[in-house]
C-alpha cells in the first residue's frame, strides 16, 4: 500500500466537464492530448458539485510531476475566467467547495482504513505549492505538470 504524504487540490484551468478533462489526459499527443496512460486526478468535481470518481486512491495518477507516487489528486472544474483561460480566478461554486471537503475527508478515511497514520507528515495543499515563483513576483506559471 502506498504511503500518502499529500492530498493536492487542483483546478482544471478550464470549464470542460470531467469526462472531457479525462479524455484530454488520455488522448494521444498527435490528437492534441497529453498521451498519458493514466489521467491526472483521482476525483474531478463538476460545477454543480457532482464528484466524478476517476480512479481509486490506490492508483497512482499524474497530478504533480515528481510527487505522484505519494499523492492523492482532487480537482474542481474551473479556476480560470470563462472569457480568457489565461486569467486565474477563484470560480469555485458553493457546491464545489462542499464537495472538495467531502473528497478530502474521503481521502483521509481511505488512508486511515489502509493503516496510515494521517497525523504524521500528511498535508492538504494546492498544486501551486509545488510550483516555483521563478522571478519572485508572486505569480506561479500555470500548466506546469
Amino acid at each position: 500500500m502506498r504511503k500518502i504524504k499529500n492530498i493536492v487540490i487542483h483546478c482544471t484551468a478550464g470549464h470542460a466537464p470531467a469526462e472531457a478533462v479525462q479524455n484530454y489526459f488520455l488522448r494521444p499527443k498527435s490528437q492534441n492530448g497529453r498521451g498519458w496512460n493514466t489521467g491526472g486526478y483521482h476525483r474531478i468535481i463538476e460545477k454543480d458539485g457532482t464528484i466524478k470518481k476517476m480512479y481509486d486512491f490506490s492508483k497512482i495518477t499524474n497530478g504533480v510531476s515528481g510527487y505522484n507516487s505519494d499523492t492523492i489528486h482532487i480537482s474542481y472544474v474551473g479556476g480560470v475566467t470563462e472569457k480568457n483561460v489565461n486569467i486565474a480566478e477563484d470560480t469555485r461554486t458553493t457546491e464545489q467547495k462542499k464537495a472538495i471537503h467531502i473528497c478530502i475527508q474521503e481521502a483521509i478515511d481511505w488512508c486511515k482504513n489502509n493503516g496510515q497514520d494521517i497525523t504524521n507528515g500528511m498535508g492538504v495543499v494546492g498544486h501551486r505549492d509545488f510550483s516555483k515563483d521563478n522571478n519572485s513576483n508572486g505569480v506561479i506559471i500555470l500548466g506546469a505538470y
